[in-house]
């Protein structure tokens, strides 16, 4: 009697007897379980990588556009025709800097009265 030829290549012909059949299917419940153990250890190591993951994105801070609009500072505009400092212009007049104004603030969505230019000036180009 042959199980797979794995008995035949073990033993030859000699028949099975009950203490080798005992032994046949201990090895290959030792052998089920041994596998059944690394699969049950890698799911563990992967559960945990996961739940090490996720507390890591937990302890990131959140953006201030995921916080609610009671939390939100907003600081206060100024009025229309006031500035929010002194504006130091260097090889630029003052009508382009009001063009490069205009642009950054449509650009961003804030008002102008909301935003503060400390100073603008020309660069050149190195070509």
């Amino acid at each position: 009697m042959s199980i797979l030829g794995i008995y035949s290549r073990l033993y030859g012909d000699s028949p099975i007897t009950a203490g080798r059949a005992l032994l046949i299917a201990a090895a290959g419940f030792l052998t089920v379980f041994l596998i059944l153990s690394v699969l049950a250890l890698f799911i563990k190591a992967m559960g945990r990588g996961f739940e090490a993951a996720t507390r890591a994105e937990k302890k990131k801070p959140q953006p201030a556009a995921a916080l609610p609009p009671e939390i939100i500072p907003t600081p206060a505009a100024l009025p229309a025709n006031e500035s929010a400092g002194k504006l130091v212009l260097t090889d630029v007049s003052e009508e382009e800097a009001a063009l490069i104004m205009a642009i950054v603030s449509d650009r961003c969505g804030v008002p102008l009265n909301r935003l503060q230019f400390n100073s603008i000036r020309l660069l050149e180009d190195e070509v």
